[in-house]
């Protein structure tokens, strides 16, 4: 018997002060078997951090072939392809392949840097990839935001990335490489 997907409920009130984008957005968001909620709160940043109004989540785990979030053209072509993690050289040129941006986040300071070194003449002069990592500033606390249904507030400055609720308030830095 296959294992099933946890379901978690996220209503965002969101302040893009660099792209000057203020709504409020609802999700529904699948955290896969193999998935962990930290990943699942990355893998929501990143949303966060490129809205817009036709971005979506994909199948991601359940589907190696799509990206874990995708913005598409009104023709259905991509235009923007975010993955979250150190995806492998194939994957990336992939990406690049089938859409006009691709944006990457990481989120493990350690493995990234590795991982950068590995493919940097893949990333060097592509101009459609963007590389990111998160950081957050307290270890752990992005945690504790977690909830099955989470009402959360999102101020992006910069690049800073404050997420919080009632009680708590993290701060998430994202750091282009």
């Amino acid at each position: 018997m296959a294992l099933r997907a946890s379901i978690y409920k996220a209503t965002v009130s969101l302040s893009n002060l660099n792209t000057h984008q203020y709504e409020d957005l609802s999700f529904t968001i699948a955290l896969h078997p193999s998935e962990t909620e930290e990943r699942m709160m990355y893998r929501l940043l990143a949303f966060l951090y490129c809205a817009h109004e036709r971005l979506e989540f994909t199948e991601g785990l359940n589907n190696p072939d799509l990206p874990d979030i995708w913005q598409k053209d009104l023709t259905g072509q991509i235009e923007h392809w975010i993955d979250l993690g150190l995806p492998e050289e194939k994957r990336i040129r992939k990406a690049s392949g089938q859409s006009g941006k691709v944006s990457i986040f990481t989120y493990n300071e350690f493995k990234s840097k590795i991982w950068l070194e590995k493919i940097k003449s893949v990333i060097l002069n592509n101009k459609k990839i963007n590389v990111y990592s998160f950081k957050e500033i307290e270890d752990g606390s992005l945690l504790r935001l977690v909830k099955k249904s989470m009402i959360l507030n999102c101020m992006i400055e910069d690049q800073q990335i404050f997420l919080s609720d009632n009680d708590l308030r993290v701060q998430v830095d994202v750091l282009k490489s």
